[in-house]
């Protein structure tokens, strides 16, 4: 979408755009964010990732003192940050639920989903579900029954397996689940399935609904393929450098950092200028 005016609101992916691939924000980053929103702009986290692993890149950000939002599990969950009310949630279908664990026994994949600030996976954790435990300081729960001891409510769970395995099983599944859940191969080692036509950009749709913003003056920053709704909803979409080609052709602009360069300095160069001057 073009943007008419001037952006307001900067909304962030977080891995492979706001992080670095060690998982950490760059202080370069931070500190034009931090500039960013004492200037008066609006910052909101988009990202795939519970509540619990967006909190501590959202306190890193002061989040709570600039009054920012968080768009969680691909936009299943938007969340008013300082008072951790929830605005919008949405959740995965029992019987959609039944069908992933039959699905991922099938093909041999790991499934993992998140309750009580916990991972909760029904086979030996693989290598992507000992990662995401170690930087989200999250436990891991193995529960060989995983319907029976999974949360009442599951806003997203994730397939792991191998890179070339999930490349190829991704078409297959979202045919599948067409109408009943939306498929995101957002990492190589991880699919993300949420709920029927729910994405970052229907999570957006709701919290400006609810603060009165109109998409026209957003700027949404994304390297991946679960970034696409967002990237084609704001007023500009920006695509990061490290992105795939499939990714960037959505995009209006496309840095020419990636996130292990300052891409978001970039951005916030590029079209927030009153804030870093290029």
């Amino acid at each position: 979408m073009a943007a008419t005016g001037v952006p307001n609101v900067l909304v962030l992916d977080i891995d492979g755009t706001t992080v670095t691939s060690q998982k950490c924000v760059d202080p370069d980053t931070k500190d034009a964010l931090l500039q960013l929103q004492k200037q008066g702009i609006r910052l909101i986290l988009a990202s795939g990732r519970p509540p619990e692993g967006v909190y501590p890149i959202a306190r890193q950000l002061r989040l709570q003192q600039f009054g920012g939002y968080i768009v969680a599990f691909n936009g299943s969950k938007v969340i008013e940050y300082k008072t951790k009310r929830c605005l919008y949630e949405q959740y995965l279908s029992k019987e959609t639920l039944r069908s992933l664990w039959y699905d991922a026994r099938c093909y041999g994949l790991g499934i993992m989903t998140y309750g009580k600030g916990k991972i909760i996976t029904a086979s030996e954790p693989d290598p992507y579900v000992r990662a995401e435990s170690s930087w989200s300081h999250m436990p891991i729960v193995l529960h060989e029954d995983f319907l029976k001891h999974a949360p009442k409510t599951i806003y997203q769970c994730l397939l792991t397996g191998k890179p070339e395995q999930l490349q190829a099983l991704n078409p297959l599944l979202s045919k599948l689940y067409l109408g009943k859940a939306e498929v995101f191969h957002s990492e190589p080692s991880c699919l993300e399935v949420t709920p029927c036509r729910v994405d970052k950009s229907l999570g957006l749709k709701k919290l400006f609904c609810h603060l009165d913003i109109s998409p026209s003056q957003v700027v949404c920053c994304g390297d991946s393929y679960n970034d696409i709704g967002m990237l084609r909803y704001a007023g500009v979409g920006v695509a990061m450098a490290n992105a795939p080609q499939a990714v960037k052709e959505f995009a209006d602009y496309v840095t020419c950092r990636s996130n292990d360069e300052r891409g978001i300095v970039e951005v916030v160069r590029q079209f927030f200028p009153s804030v870093l001057p290029a």
